[in-house]
This record gives structure tokens, sequence and C-alpha cells, in this order.
């Protein structure tokens, strides 16, 4: 879920981490570690060429107070040398007007 206004790109460890856990970066309020108690995806569809796919979709993030977050996904899937599917690019945002 893209919440980054400020700081949109995290290209190394330490800023990809400030947004998903440690909140280093002023923006960042640590998004992974959020008190979510459910979390569910509505995948629209995959595009899938040799080692590679591609998949979209929703996720919906139920929070403690019952309120359901929607956001939009897309997700880059490569196999690695074992055979094993990587998360190669990601996006994720707020749909628009949100």
């Amino acid at each position: 879920m893209r919440k980054a206004k400020e700081v949109p790109f995290r290209p190394t460890e330490e800023e990809a981490l400030s947004y998903f856990v440690t909140g280093i970066v002023v923006e960042d309020t640590g998004f992974a570690i959020a008190p979510y108690t459910a979390v569910s995806f509505d995948n629209h569809g995959c595009i899938f060429d040799s080692d590679s796919a591609t998949c979209m979709g929703e996720y919906y993030f139920t929070g403690t107070d019952s309120s359901v977050t929607k956001v939009e996904y897309t997700f880059g899937y490569k196999k690695d040398a074992e055979g094993n599917l990587k998360i190669v690019v990601h996006h994720s945002s707020l749909p628009y007007g949100s």
C-alpha cells in the first residue's frame, strides 16, 4: 500500500525496512506491523510467460477496529535458478480518490 508521498521509492534495504517495519523515515509508520486482524486477496488475473508471471488484483486489510482498507496491487514473479518463484517487482496503491 503506497503511503509514501515524500519518499515514494525505497531502493536500499534500510529504506524498504523503514516503510514496512521500522519507521525511520519521518512519514513511515511501519506499515507491515500495523495491527491487522485479517487480509484477503482478490486476484483478478495473471499473465504467465515462460519463467515469469505478472498478477494483479486487490487486497483488503481489516484493522482492529473492523475497518477495511482496499488496496490495488501488481506483483511480478520470476523463477530463480532452483525453480522457486521470487517477487521481482511489486506495486500497491490506494484506489484513486481514497
